[in-house]
């Protein structure tokens, strides 16, 4: 999210909030006391008393567009920003810099030579709030999962800090199939 939208998002939110708490208080100043006058304004008066197909058309489209406004921003919060693509980390002599596709496949192979017969079908290298994470997808001949995302996730990490100084917080290992293992030829 853009740090435009997030300026846009909290000021939403904000402008609701009080709106809320000013209906919030002046339903209860009505329910305490009933003989409470507390008017309308006079714009809210015109737009619910006699409205005229300016005023509802000119409400109904900001009401439309702060509501698509409300929706992208959710959509864009919820959905995230995307991978970076380079790594750049510092070197004795300046900068340099990795290409997170690149890694993704010295991932995969490593994933498939630490585990022969495996069939790596997606690797994915990200970072959010909580750090760097690698997702790998493969097809494994039966084993003990737990060991193999354990060894997987020691070696990735020494990997990872030994090539980019980049700590990896965590390993997700989706397994999309397990075969037996391929019997010798006889």
């Amino acid at each position: 999210m853009t740090p435009a939208a997030r300026i846009a998002a909290v000021i939403a939110g904000i402008v609701c909030l009080l709106l809320g708490g000013a209906v919030l208080v002046r339903e209860a100043a009505f329910a305490v006391d009933g003989r409470v006058r507390w008017p309308a304004s006079t714009w809210w008066a015109e737009l619910t008393g006699d409205p005229s197909w300016t005023t509802t058309g000119i409400a109904a489209v900001a009401t439309g567009a702060i509501t698509v406004i409300l929706i992208v921003l959710a959509f864009r919060q919820v959905r995230g920003g995307g991978a970076p693509e380079i790594i750049q980390f510092a070197v004795e002599d300046g900068t340099a810099r990795l290409s997170v596709p690149a890694l993704g496949k010295a991932l995969r192979r490593r994933f498939q030579a630490m585990l022969p017969g495996s069939q790596v079908t997606d690797v994915a290298v990200r970072k959010d709030a909580s750090g760097w994470s690698v997702r790998v997808e493969a097809s494994v001949p039966v084993c003990d999962l737990g060991d193999v995302h354990a060894a997987a996730l020691d070696a990735f990490r020494d990997d990872l800090q030994r090539i980019a100084g980049v700590d990896l917080k965590r390993l997700d290992l989706v397994v999309s199939s397990m075969r037996a293992p391929a019997k010798p030829a006889r």
